[in-house]
């Protein structure tokens, strides 16, 4: 496959005090068909160095740097496409003998089919971003501070249309969305001098929200857990019914069943999980499997991150160096997974020392329902699984010396050890990562820390 793309620009600069820029890029791909090849994105920008005005000068003297500047730009997105997504591939299939033939009439014959839809129409999506930012330095640029604030358009999404299997073939990715992104970022840091050394902190922090504007797919949350695409909610959302704990004797289990239905679970007993029947229509279930008739579902949140964050120290004293970088995020609905919730439900689920924590008698406020071989029943997406994804962690650790040899063979040499991931908070369960997430069992290789010692020689 093949991409082309042609790009002109144009700055203009006055006494470093008014900025312009403008883009305009045409790019072509050959993942789309001849007539949606090739589309025109543009971009621009401006900025008002406030701190070169003579006024500012004059008035403000304290602030060293003060720059307001703003953006506008469009960019074409096609990395999801397929390589000949608008021709109708025809690939071979599956036969009896499994070497893709079949038997006609005595004779083993290969045989062909169509697999993919074909997509012609399909053009590319179009990211379009708008953004307003401040630039400021004070005190001769000892403490600096960046903020923006952004929205963005992704029109003509490409994105999965969910269609009953009973078309018989896969669906490629389509313009069938739209997606509405902002948020904001802020960044200070603050640096200076002492005698025999230097330092420095550092502290930024952002959040990002989306919403999905439009979907022409179908509109979904039947099957519950985390929703990728939804029309008027975020991605990734998630969602999962509400739950009163564990039921803690067999008569309580009998007079809720009598009540209540489990359309997954005929006989629930002491220590499984209780489903709150929320519409009240005596059944645990989805209700129309849309989120304006969901039944028993409720959105419990998005597993996307809110309000990231980072801090960072570092500092030298004769020829010690320290760096200390801390990262984290406040908000994230953090969904377990059902293979990690039961060891013995799969072949690639292992237990860890946390399923000790099981329901009985004598730990009836235990963390995990009882033990049962087919429990699915108990790990169904809930409010139970759903954990609160926030975290700190010391991400870096680095401390070094710096030796000044006497001889002419080296220039500099250093030596020094670093810790990766050495500590963090979390209501996260241990086994979990809570920066990488959560599908945890057999055959995922586990998470470490780690402490490294170097040296480096400068000739």
């Amino acid at each position: 496959w093949a991409f082309g793309s042609v790009f002109g620009r144009f700055n203009y600069n006055y006494q470093e005090k008014y900025l312009f820029e403008a883009v305009v890029r045409y790019d072509g791909s050959s993942r789309l068909a001849p007539e949606n090849r090739f589309q025109v994105f543009p971009a621009f920008s401006a900025g008002w160095r406030i701190s070169e005005e003579q006024f500012f000068k004059d008035n403000v003297p304290f602030v060293t740097n003060l720059k307001l500047r703003g953006s506008w730009g469009q960019v074409g997105n096609g990395a999801v496409l397929g390589f000949y997504d608008y021709f109708p591939l025809i690939t071979s299939g599956i036969g009896i003998d499994n070497q893709n033939r079949v038997i006609f009439n005595g004779l083993k014959t290969q045989y062909l089919y169509q697999n993919q839809l074909a997509s012609a129409n399909k053009t590319w999506e179009t990211v379009q971003s708008s953004n307003i930012g401040i630039d400021a330095g004070l005190f001769k640029n000892k403490l600096t501070l960046t903020a923006d604030y952004y929205v963005k358009y992704n029109k003509d999404m490409l994105a999965d249309l969910f269609l009953p299997s009973t078309i018989g073939v896969n669906v490629p990715k389509l313009n069938v969305g739209e997606l509405k992104s902002w948020g904001w970022e802020l960044e200070l840091k603050w640096r200076d001098t002492f005698k025999n050394g230097d330092y420095r902190i550092g502290f930024n922090i952002a959040d990002n929200q989306n919403k999905v504007t439009k979907y022409d797919g179908r509109n979904s949350v039947a099957n519950a857990g985390v929703v990728e695409i939804l029309q008027g909610y975020p991605l990734n959302t998630v969602w999962g019914y509400k739950t009163d704990g564990y039921f803690q004797t067999q008569a309580e289990a009998d007079a809720y069943k009598a009540r209540v239905r489990y359309p997954f679970f005929a006989n629930p007993a002491a220590g499984d999980v209780k489903y709150l029947d929320l519409d009240g229509n005596g059944v645990i279930d989805a209700g129309g499997g849309t989120p304006t008739n969901s039944g028993d579902l409720v959105n419990l949140g998005t597993t996307n991150a809110r309000y990231t964050f980072g801090f960072d120290l570092g500092a030298s004293w004769k020829g010690f160096d320290i760096t200390v970088f801390f990262q984290g995020v406040a908000k994230r609905a953090f969904l377990i997974d059902e293979n990690t919730l039961s060891p013995i439900l799969g072949t690639a689920n292992m237990p860890w020392t946390i399923h000790l924590d099981r329901w009985s008698p004598e730990n009836p406020n235990a963390f995990f329902p009882r033990m049962f071989q087919t429990s699915a029943h108990n790990f169904r997406p809930s409010d139970k699984w759903v954990q609160n994804g926030n975290y700190i962690r010391l991400k870096n650790l680095t401390l070094g010396y710096n030796f000044k040899p006497q001889n002419k063979i080296f220039q500099n040499l250093r030596v020094y050890v670093a810790g990766q991931d050495l500590f963090e908070k979390t209501d996260v369960l241990s086994v979990f990562d809570p920066e990488v997430g959560n599908d945890v069992n057999a055959q995922t290789y586990p998470f470490y820390r780690s402490v490294s010692f170097g040296l480096n020689i400068t000739l």
